[in-house]
C-alpha cells in the first residue's frame, strides 16, 4: 500500500496526527514491507515469554497490556487505544522477551512491520525516534500516576477500577471472570470486606450479579466510569 492508501484509510484526528508527525517520516522503500494485521477478541498480539516479530501500529480497536508472569490471575495495568506503538519498547532495551503480554481486548486492527526493519529505520531518523520516546515518556508516566492514585482509593473505587479492567463481553453484558477471593487480593482487602463492597456497589446499582459473577450492561459501565472519575477527582 502507498502512503495516501493507509492515510485515507484511517482518517480520524489521532490517526492524522500520528501520520503527520510518524508515519510520514517512513521512506517509500520499506512501505512494501507493511501490512494490515487484524485482531479477534482476547487474541494475543505480543507474549511476554518471546521477542515480537513486528510492530504494531494500533489503528483501530483497544487492547490490554497484562503481567502474567507475577501471579496465577493476570494483572491488566494498562488499556491501550489508538493510536498506539505496540512492540519495541524491548526492542530499544534489547530484551529477549517483552514486558507484557498484548492481547485484544476487542477487534482490533493494526499497520505492521516487521522488527528488524522497524529498528533500522528509526535509529537513523532522529525526529522519529524522538516523537516515539515522548509517546514512551507519557505513557509510563500516566501508568505511574494511575498506580499511586489506586493506591489512594477506597476500596469501592478500586472494584469499580477492576470491573472496568476485567469484565469481558458476554452477550449483552460485560462479567468478571475472577472469584471473589482473586478479586479481595486485588483490592488488597478481606474477602469479607470484599463481599461488602460488591454488595454497597450493587445497591447503587453500579453492578449486578449473575449467577454469582459481578455483570455490568452498557449504562452500568459508563455509570462506573463516572463513579471512579469523581471518586479519583476527589483524591
Amino acid at each position: 500500500m502507498k502512503k495516501h492508501e493507509f492515510s485515507a484509510r484511517y482518517e480520524e484526528t489521532a490517526h492524522r496526527e500520528f501520520f503527520r508527525h510518524f508515519f510520514s517520516r517512513i521512506p517509500e522503500e520499506l512501505l512494501p514491507y507493511l501490512y494490515i494485521k487484524k485482531f479477534s477478541y482476547g487474541e494475543p498480539m505480543i507474549l511476554s515469554a518471546e521477542r515480537s516479530k513486528a510492530v504494531y501500529f494500533l489503528m483501530r480497536g483497544r487492547v490490554h497490556a497484562i503481567d502474567d508472569r507475577v501471579q496465577s490471575l493476570p494483572y491488566v495495568f494498562a488499556e491501550l487505544f489508538p493510536v498506539e506503538i505496540l512492540g519495541d519498547y524491548e526492542l530499544f532495551a534489547d530484551l529477549d522477551g517483552s514486558y507484557a503480554t498484548i492481547t485484544a481486548a476487542e477487534f482490533c486492527e493494526c499497520i505492521a512491520m516487521p522488527s528488524s526493519v522497524y529498528l533500522k529505520w528509526i535509529s537513523g531518523d532522529a525526529k522519529a525516534l524522538l516523537y516515539r520516546l515522548r509517546l514512551l515518556i507519557k505513557q509510563m508516566g500516566d501508568q505511574s500516576a494511575a498506580g499511586r492514585r489506586f493506591l489512594f482509593m477506597d476500596y469501592s473505587a478500586r472494584c469499580a477500577s477492576q470491573v472496568l479492567q476485567y469484565a469481558v463481553p458476554e452477550g449483552e453484558l460485560f462479567v468478571m471472570r475472577m472469584t471473589r477471593e482473586q478479586l479481595a487480593a486485588k483490592l488488597g482487602c478481606s474477602l469479607r470486606t470484599c463481599h461488602r463492597v460488591v454488595e454497597g456497589l450493587e445497591k447503587e446499582g453500579l453492578i449486578c450479579l449473575r449467577k454469582g459473577k459481578i455483570a455490568v450492561d452498557g449504562g452500568q459501565r459508563e455509570r462506573l466510569k463516572q463513579y471512579l472519575e469523581e471518586k479519583i477527582s476527589g483524591l
